[in-house]
């Protein structure tokens, strides 16, 4: 296992039921620790050596890792729903990639039990992925590695900024006077949810759809100059048909 972060320590215990796993990081102590919580073997780059390669770092962090350990291995899969497993051929002969589509903010092996998951990597590689989630287990879809950029943009704005969406929104209400600011943001998130669900695009509600300039306007500038200009370009798109 090359990294020792939230996806790492969440993956770990499954890879354990495999064999033996040995944990390398740049950080050490993230190593160790992880090693310590699961049961597995801290080791430094030198004695880094095994059949496969489990490989949970950054996305900015892959490609020159996958240089670092040039020709290490036999088989190497990562944890990045935005590189397609080709980053990892200057490491291994037989790569792959198995992306997680859920937020993971801490290491946590429950949250990954009943998750999607997408796989794309060599042939040979699918057996053992295969085996991997259903031990976990994961509901394993293919995804197309050309895509990877468009899919994982995706991720992005319906887990990080919908995140970001919630928190601001919280605050907002909150200095609004609304005790309960939670809940509401859970009740409205839930309808809106129910709302997809059942019709598509055509759940649009607001300001936007109704094409009431005057209610964006005065929401935009009570936002501030930065979420008001988040606000009204996510409007204008609205009432320009564009989405």
């Amino acid at each position: 296992m090359i990294g020792a972060g939230r996806v790492a320590g969440s993956f770990a215990p499954y890879l354990a039921s495999f064999g033996e796993v040995l944990v390398w990081s740049r950080r050490r102590e993230h190593a160790q620790e992880l090693a310590q919580r699961f049961g597995l073997t801290e080791v430094d780059q030198e004695h880094l050596e095994a059949d496969l390669a489990f490989v949970s770092v950054s996305d900015d962090a892959l490609p020159e890792l996958a240089k670092q350990f040039s020709g290490r291995f036999e088989s190497a899969i990562h944890t990045s729903g935005f590189h397609s497993s080709s980053v990892l051929r200057p490491m291994a002969a037989r790569v792959g990639s198995i992306h997680p589509w859920l937020p993971i903010p801490e290491q946590n092996p429950d949250l990954l039990k009943g998750s999607i998951a997408t796989w794309e990597g060599d042939e040979e590689l699918c057996p053992w992925v295969s085996e991997l989630a259903a031990k976990i287990p994961l509901r394993l879809f293919t995804v197309d590695p050309e895509k990877k950029v468009e899919y994982h943009a995706a991720a992005v704005m319906l887990s990080n900024y919908t995140s970001a969406f919630m928190i601001v929104a919280d605050k907002i209400l909150q200095d609004a006077g609304i005790a309960a600011s939670q809940l509401f943001v859970e009740e409205l998130l839930e309808a809106a949810i129910e709302n997809f669900k059942r019709l598509g695009p055509s759940c649009l509600t607001g300001p936007a759809v109704r094409k009431d300039l005057e209610v964006i306007k005065r929401e935009a500038e009570v936002l501030g100059p930065d979420w008001g200009k988040v606000y009204t370009i996510i409007a204008q798109t609205i009432m320009e048909g564009r989405i």
